[in-house]
This record gives structure tokens, sequence and C-alpha cells, in this order.
């Protein structure tokens, strides 16, 4: 079900990618080639329309992928101790520094990642 919201986005994206494509086509058809501007303008229209809606559909779907992981986060925030206490990593030092590592300007953590239970 989560595919089949915003719909209406990715149909008003291609629209206006078809338009877009079809100003562009109609415009230029004569200049660039020796197409007719209405055969022009359906080529590049037909284009702009499937970009405009593939685009809109693809940034949705990047959208919702970077909602879960700032969910995630947050869940690996609030439960850090108890996910220290089962692993014996702390995943929030553990994500600091290896965004650190990375060379990201964050804070890394000194503390020991790796608890001995013993």
């Amino acid at each position: 079900m989560a595919y089949a919201s915003g719909i209406g986005i990715s149909s008003l994206a291609g629209v206006v990618g078809a338009v877009v494509g079809g100003y562009i086509g109609f415009t230029q058809a004569a200049d660039v080639s020796n197409l007719e501007p209405v055969s022009g303008a359906l080529i590049l229209g037909a284009i702009g329309f499937v970009a405009g809606s593939a685009g809109a559909f693809l940034l949705k779907s990047l959208m919702q992928f970077v909602i879960y992981i700032i969910l995630f986060g947050i869940v690996a925030y609030f439960f850090q101790h108890q996910i220290e206490s089962l692993t014996g990593i702390n995943p929030v030092s553990a994500t600091l520094n290896f965004l650190a590592d990375l060379g990201l300007p964050v804070s890394a953590k000194d503390s020991v990642l790796v608890t001995d239970p013993s």
C-alpha cells in the first residue's frame, strides 16, 4: 500500500515533464532535426512524462528509505543500553566512531565500544 500513496504527485510530475518536454520538442524540432514540430513535441513529451513520473516515484521511495533509517536510529538511541547489554557494543558510540572515521565532523565517543561481559 505504500507504493500506492503519492500517485497524484507522480502523475503531476509526469504531466509537468510532458509539458516541458513537449514545449522543448515543439520549439527545437526544426532546428535540431528534420522533424515536424508536432512530432518533436510528441516524442519529447512522452519522454518527459516517463522521466518525470519515474523521478517522482524514485524520490518518494528514497525519502521513505531515509525515514526508515531515521526511525531505526531513534530506536537504537533509546534502547542503546539494552542493545549494549545484549551484544556488548554500544550502537551510538559505534555509529559516531564510524562516521568520524569516514571524515564527517562528528565528535567521536572515546568510550570503549566493546564491553567484556565477564
